[in-house]
């Protein structure tokens, strides 16, 4: 009996030791002096790398900010600007009258007053230089005052009738009255040889809508109207036709776009197209006649505003 109870206490001891060994090990280990316990490591780690991750993410955006800054609204205020660019003359339908009779000669008949005449005048291409004053509205509308000059020269003239009838090939003497026919050159030879220019100075009134994108980036398009000057001078083969100057009403199509380069400047491109509402009319000096020249033009420019609102 005795050594039956003695191996009945041996089990049940060695069994509780068995039991508390394994629970011992399922319970966490304390931390080490110095050292964070090892189920802490990963959350501390992942915390670490969010705040570097927020800390990047607000460099990279100021830097954004800095770069192209934010166009919530646009800012009210006057400004200033100034342009230039390449000007693409339409050509030039030339129409006008004799204002007084041309009498008769031994080889050509007169030419009676009011008798149409008229030829065809194609440019080079020119240059345009701009200037603007305006105010900006916070709504997206634009005023404007400008004040533009624009030059171009003559490429070559052809087609020039008399009462509806081609003279290209007829000696020039039909029309200065001078040496004998057959002895100068044709119409069509001296005119061909395009010498001259057209000079534009115009006075505008515009309206502008810069589109609102939420960025620096804004398109616009406008309308202007004013008065416009043309002084124009045509010297074929150096013969002295026309060099007068004219006014008149007149109108242009805008559409562009900004960029914002700070709040107070931004740089543009633009098209025009601008015309006066008739020709300009001026008088010839080599014969007694009046010629109204078409000034229809492109405008492609380029420049910068400077604001000053706040």
């Amino acid at each position: 009996m005795n050594d039956l109870s003695d191996n009945s206490g041996g089990l049940a001891a060695d069994t509780i030791h068995r039991i508390s060994r394994k629970l011992k090990a399922l319970l966490p280990r304390k931390a080490c002096a110095g050292h964070l316990p090892l189920t802490d490591r990963p959350q501390k780690h992942e915390e670490k790398m969010t705040m570097k991750n927020k800390l990047g993410l607000i460099a990279a955006g100021a830097a954004a900010m800095a770069l192209f800054p934010a166009a919530a609204s646009a800012k009210e205020g006057p400004y200033i600007g100034l342009s230039g660019g390449l000007v693409l003359p339409g050509d030039s339908n030339n129409s006008g009258a004799f204002d007084a009779t041309v009498p008769a000669t031994d080889d050509f008949g007169a030419i009676p007053a009011d008798t149409p005449l008229g030829w065809n005048t194609e440019f080079d291409n020119g240059y345009a230089i701009n200037g603007q004053i305006g105010y900006a509205f916070d709504n997206g509308f634009r005023v404007e005052l400008e004040g533009s000059y624009t030059r171009y020269d003559v490429d070559r003239h052809s087609g020039l009738t008399v009462g509806g009838a081609n003279i290209d090939g007829v000696d020039v003497a039909v029309l200065t009255r001078g040496a004998p026919a057959a002895t100068n050159p044709t119409v069509g030879a001296v005119i061909a040889d395009g010498r001259g220019r057209v000079s534009n100075f115009g006075l505008f009134g515009n309206v502008f809508y810069d589109i609102n994108t939420g960025s620096s980036f804004k398109p616009y398009v406008g309308a202007g109207i004013g008065y416009q000057w043309a002084d124009i001078q045509f010297r074929p083969s150096g013969v002295d036709v026309a060099d007068d100057n004219d006014g008149g009403f007149a109108y242009q199509l805008m559409a562009g776009a900004s960029f914002a380069l700070s709040d107070n400047a931004e740089i543009f491109g633009q098209y025009t197209w601008r015309d006066r509402t008739d020709t300009a009319e001026v008088p010839l000096n080599l014969l007694p006649a009046t010629l109204g020249v078409e000034t229809g033009q492109s405008i492609i420019s380029a420049g910068v505003r400077v604001k000053f609102g706040r």
